[in-house]
């Protein structure tokens, strides 16, 4: 009969504990693999929030709405809907969170503590009128390039250079109205200033030029959508709402207020 050595039963406690400390090992990369270690989880967080972000972004100027999920983000932006870039670093292989109503969507990550709706989130918020006047302006810019080629801004004795000097004065008080929402009080005078300047010289021209009236009507027979060699269905904005005429640019837009006559309207 054998005899089971001291010497015997600390080998098989080694045998024991190598066991062990290998099954740990996996067991830690695994967990490594799902939260990486606290640098790299910050790093992780801003990149992937980022994407997310730019991702809804480019679905709002798609489909003028934000998608009501991450899956529908994908969807829309092109992504792989169950890639890793919509993983939170900052738990255990779930999903930011994401919410939205009619004027913004926030996508958060858990924070350190890895729990959500404490004060450690990382929490970013993408307003809708950031995409909305991206798309408003896209949609703007097309029938206003058709209103300048058109009767009412060719006819009479324009000429090539009257045509650049209505453009450019067309695209300065675009530019004027769109900054004017977001500027502080001595900016909007001077931006109030170019505004005027620019009707100035397009009525200006418009007069002297012999260039034909705007119609009063935007849209159906005879309104200036139709007119400009474009169909009614393209007098929409950004949100589907109709487009109403402008006495200055043609076409306008507006905001994200949906009221008209408004400072952010385009």
């Amino acid at each position: 009969m054998s005899r089971t050595t001291a010497s015997d039963r600390g080998f098989a406690l080694l045998g024991v504990l190598a066991i062990v400390a290998a099954g740990s090992l996996v067991l830690l990369a695994a967990v490594q693999r799902l939260v990486p270690p606290q640098a790299e989880r910050s790093r992780l967080v801003d990149d992937r929030l980022s994407l997310s972000t730019e991702a809804a972004e480019i679905a709002y100027r798609r489909n003028g709405a934000f998608p009501t999920s991450l899956t529908n983000v994908a969807n829309a932006a092109g992504l792989d809907a169950t890639g890793t870039w919509r993983l939170d670093p900052n738990g255990f292989a779930v999903d930011f969170s994401y919410s939205r109503n009619n004027t913004r969507v926030q996508l958060r990550s858990r924070g350190r503590d890895r729990r959500l709706n404490t004060a450690d989130d990382v929490v970013e918020t993408i307003p809708a009128e950031r995409p909305l006047r991206t798309r408003q302006r896209g949609r703007l810019r097309l029938l206003r390039a058709l209103l300048l080629v058109s009767p009412y801004r060719t006819s009479g004795t324009m000429t090539a250079s009257d045509r650049t000097a209505m453009h450019d004065a067309m695209r300065d008080y675009a530019i004027a109205m769109r900054r004017w929402l977001g500027a502080d009080t001595a900016t909007r005078a001077l931006l109030t200033t170019t505004m005027q300047n620019a009707a100035t010289t397009i009525s200006g021209l418009v007069t002297s030029k012999g260039c034909t009236a705007l119609p009063t009507a935007l849209r159906g027979a005879g309104g200036l959508i139709t007119a400009i060699g474009s169909t009614d269905a393209t007098a929409v904005d950004g949100r589907g709402a109709v487009l109403v005429r402008h006495t200055v640019l043609g076409i306008a837009a507006a905001g994200n207020d949906r009221t008209r006559g408004t400072d952010d309207d385009m």
